[in-house]
């Protein structure tokens, strides 16, 4: 086994980025988390999973992982191995934070386009890059037919309450579901670590919430392009799910909002309080404009990888 992708701990916001890649490279994907494991069974039955405890787990020469190397270095102290680094997800957060620094330690970094190589760069980060451009919305065409959106469905997918402060959820949700018309619905996707972190708090305002039909908590699973191929328009804040939606060219609206951040400038900024659910819109140029910048691959990504690990 020259090389697989790796999820060593319950990381499941990590498993809708390496699970399609994997599948796509026909390579496994080693996950440590039963429970993971289970869920990667159910959603990507075209992946070959190695479930292995972590405690028997011997790294492979090469690993694709959404950590860099650094933190795979501590995790597995007494290994070696090659590390291509996988982004999970893309997004206008990481200016605050060394998110990109550790990088310059990895064998190369698979980036969507050249967004994330600018980005990089301003960083002072310059590893070896290859694109891999969408393939996400790549895998999930492969398996299904793209369906039309439920009209007057809107997806509010808020980030988490991360250390830039960028979550609007605690305070938005509240008043979004206060604004809601009758014959809108309102899809409420939250951040696997926003579930984990206050898991007793949620289900307390789910409650609250249990008789309004049109307002639907999402579970917890992890393929995200079947989710938004169905949803006729996106509210957010800073979570890399907007970017996820530029694929459709479909109305956005922002929460602490931003307009000199590039995904802000796709969509209305909008105050939870006041916002009408109209569906008005007048971006799509500037949506399809950022799409092409972000995701942008090169017609032989696979190959590369291969030659890369010596296939």
């Amino acid at each position: 086994m020259p090389y697989s992708g790796l999820i060593y701990d319950d990381s499941r916001h990590y498993l809708d980025h390496l699970a399609p890649l994997c599948a796509l490279l026909k390579c496994p994907l080693i996950l440590c988390e039963s429970s993971l494991a289970d869920l990667a069974r159910h959603h990507y039955p075209d992946l070959n999973i190695f479930e292995i405890p972590l405690w028997d787990l011997k790294l492979p020469e090469t690993v694709i992982t959404c950590d860099s190397q650094p933190i795979l270095q501590a995790a597995f102290p007494r290994q070696k191995t090659k590390t291509f680094w996988l982004p999970h997800g893309n997004s206008d957060k990481g200016w605050n934070s060394s998110f990109f620094e550790p990088l310059r330690e990895d064998q190369a970094a698979l980036v969507y386009g050249q967004k994330m190589i600018d980005f990089m760069a301003k960083k002072n980060v310059f590893p070896q890059t290859i694109r891999v451009g969408n393939f996400r919305h790549e895998y999930f065409l492969k398996r299904a037919s793209l369906p039309m959106p439920e009209p007057k469905s809107f997806l509010y997918a808020p980030t988490w309450d991360d250390a830039e402060n960028n979550c609007s959820f605690w305070e938005a949700f509240p008043q979004l579901a206060k604004q809601l018309p009758s014959d809108c619905q309102l899809l409420v996707k939250l951040h696997p670590n926003t579930i984990r972190k206050f898991e007793p708090e949620l289900e307390v305002l789910m409650g609250r919430y249990a008789k309004q039909k049109n307002i639907r908590f999402l579970p917890d699973t992890p393929q995200i392009y079947p989710l938004l191929s169905r949803c006729a328009a996106y509210i957010g804040d800073m979570s890399s799910i907007g970017y996820d939606f530029l694929t459709f060219d479909r109305p956005m609206y922002f929460l602490n909002a931003n307009k000199t951040l590039p995904l802000h400038q796709c969509g209305a900024a909008i105050d939870a309080k006041t916002f009408d659910f109209s569906l008005e819109d007048a971006f799509s140029s500037l949506r399809k404009e950022l799409y092409k910048y972000t995701f942008d691959s090169t017609p032989d990504w696979k190959d590369q990888i291969h030659a890369l690990c010596g296939l």
